[in-house]
């Protein structure tokens, strides 16, 4: 059996109740933290221009764009909640995949939900899938195209959701395959993007065309059944002629759901998750020391090789760029304390306090067992060194968020979108999402 086939036998042949207690609850942890995101975004430069785009568009009502109070087609919903979630890079991390699986699986899971009626479980079920799809495509190919160039949210991000939509739909087998074939040929995105609106759309561009692709498979449209592992398919073309481990991976079902472990790394900082070992770590040197920021001379970031391709803006000119700056997000660590939603913005770039001190910030590379692993070392103006390893951010599975953690980040997130009475009640039927007939419920109190 081939890999596709084997990926479309897990997607049509598992049931809930084959899902482990922890990984409903996981799974209903990443509901909540994308909706937060999502409405957070409503405000954002590209979620006015994404939803204005949509608007504009037209199409046959058919989904919500939650939190926008607009009805438009299914693909459409995808594409602009693609973009919202992702707008201000606050969602989740899967690092096997080094991509953003939230943001690519939800927003179908939400418009295809809606369009068919489907059930809380049914929800849950198409993202643990999914997510599990990002995952094994992710450990088969990722290291291989990432450093190419290729962002990964927006390369695999198409496979997972029509897994996602496949389970949704109930496609059988052979329609799943297709549903596959056609989501790999959605596959694109460049990291070239990074730090401007185009990295949101490749996660909205991957929502829509997976969202396309499971619809068009259900319709009887064909593609490849084999496309993970043809000699012109996904693995060979975007990593290189058996520059994969397709062969090695095994596309069945494994020991715990990919949502549990390796997990999911909820972001505690709206900013690229290459920076965040690096915030914790200046952050707790400041703390630790009451060091401020006229008392440093010099700050040096050891970090992995693989960091200064993502972290791309040594002086950033805009609150994007400044989401892929190390030497930003560190400034920002020791003049405000925090690197929260409020420090993003192109007015917080610019300040002059951050100016003088991006010079006495360096990043250096070195080998290390993990890509995350930073160490902070911090001159003081009066001669001493300060150092500090940090190998896990907060946020990360091996260093988790709890869960009143993440409750106030949500609440943060859509206070000023939603009273708290509905804050409220969001939260209760997320928390009891597998006991919710209808997706189209939670949807309806998620209207502004």
């Amino acid at each position: 059996m081939g890999t596709t086939a084997e990926l479309a036998d897990l997607i049509v042949g598992t049931g809930f109740e084959q899902f482990s207690p922890a990984a409903v609850e996981k799974g209903k942890e990443a509901f909540l933290d994308w909706i937060g995101v999502t409405l957070a975004a409503l405000k954002e430069p590209a979620g006015e221009i994404i939803l204005d785009f949509v608007r504009e568009q037209g199409g046959n009502p058919q989904a919500t764009v939650i939190g926008a109070g607009l009805k438009t087609s299914a693909t459409n919903a995808a594409l602009a909640m693609g973009v919202l979630s992702h707008a201000l890079d606050y969602d989740d991390l899967l690092w096997p995949m080094i991509g953003h699986p939230s943001v690519t699986l939800l927003p179908a899971v939400f418009a295809l939900g809606e369009m068919y009626g489907a059930s809380g479980k049914k929800a849950l079920e198409a993202f643990i899938l999914g997510f599990e799809v990002d995952n094994l495509v992710g450990m088969a190919t990722t290291e291989f195209h990432y450093h190419k160039g290729w962002h990964a949210t927006s390369t695999i991000g198409p496979l997972g959701v029509a897994a996602a939509g496949a389970r949704i739909l109930g496609l059988d087998h052979d329609r799943t395959c297709m549903a596959l074939g056609l989501a790999a040929s959605h596959a694109g995105g460049l990291r070239s993007n990074f730090g401007t609106m185009t990295k949101p759309l490749h996660a909205g561009n991957a929502a829509r065309g997976g969202v396309a692709s499971v619809l068009l498979a259900a319709g009887g449209f064909t593609a490849s059944k084999s496309i993970l592992e043809d000699g012109a398919g996904f693995a060979n073309v975007f990593c290189g002629k058996d520059q994969h481990k397709l062969k090695e991976t095994s596309f069945g079902r494994r020991a715990e759901w990919a949502v549990v472990k390796p997990g999911r790394q909820t972001k505690k900082y709206p900013s690229c998750g290459g920076t965040h070992t690096a915030i914790d770590g200046m952050l707790a040197i400041c703390r630790e020391n009451d060091l401020q920021a006229g008392s440093i001379k010099k700050i040096e970031c050891l970090v992995n090789e693989a960091i200064p391709n993502v972290l791309i803006y040594p002086r950033p000119e805009t609150g994007l760029e400044g989401k892929f700056s190390l030497q930003y997000c560190l400034a920002a660590a020791v003049l405000d304390g925090g690197a929260g939603l409020k420090q993003f913005t192109d007015e917080m770039v610019l300040r002059e306090d951050v100016r003088q001190m991006l010079p006495r910030i360096e990043m250096i590379t070195r080998p290390t067992k993990i890509i995350r692993e930073t160490t902070i070392k911090v001159e003081t103006v009066d001669g001493n060194t300060i150092e500090k390893t940090i190998l896990d951010p907060k946020g990360t599975p091996e260093n988790p968020l709890s869960y009143e953690e993440l409750l106030d980040k949500f609440t943060v997130c859509v206070e000023d979108v939603l009273s708290r009475d509905k804050i409220e009640e969001v939260i209760e039927q997320v928390n009891n999402l597998e006991h919710l007939d209808n997706i189209g419920t939670l949807v309806e109190l998620l209207r502004p």
